[in-house]
């Protein structure tokens, strides 16, 4: 009888922990909203869900809202928004994507 209420604690951390990483649906809705294609969009959100939380995907979807891009946002561009975070975790996780998915190629090198 003792193990109710541990199950329910159990249940109930499990709940709590879940919201705080951002699911690959709502990293991929975000991706496709600023330009970056349905089967791009995909591969990143595949390699950044549990990668990256809640706040971390707004805070990227945020800035690559007010990212001045020409035209869609690249995942390029995205690295570049990533960048501008000062949160080096959302910077290291977008740049593993663009390399998991051989995104790179539209990647600006600085200085170049």
């Amino acid at each position: 009888m003792r193990k109710a209420p541990i199950l329910t604690a159990a249940i109930a951390a499990a709940t709590v922990l879940s919201g705080c990483t951002a699911s690959r649906y709502q990293i991929s809705d975000a991706l496709q909203r600023y330009g970056l294609s349905s089967s791009e969009a995909g591969c990143a959100s595949e390699f950044l869900r549990g990668q990256l939380s809640t706040g971390q995907v707004n805070r990227l979807s945020d800035a690559a809202r007010y990212y001045n891009a020409a035209g869609p946002l690249t995942f390029g561009n995205l690295i570049a928004v990533a960048t501008s975070l000062d949160d080096p975790e959302v910077l290291l996780q977008v740049g593993g994507a663009a390399a998991a998915c051989g995104l790179l190629a539209d990647t600006p090198i600085p200085g170049l």
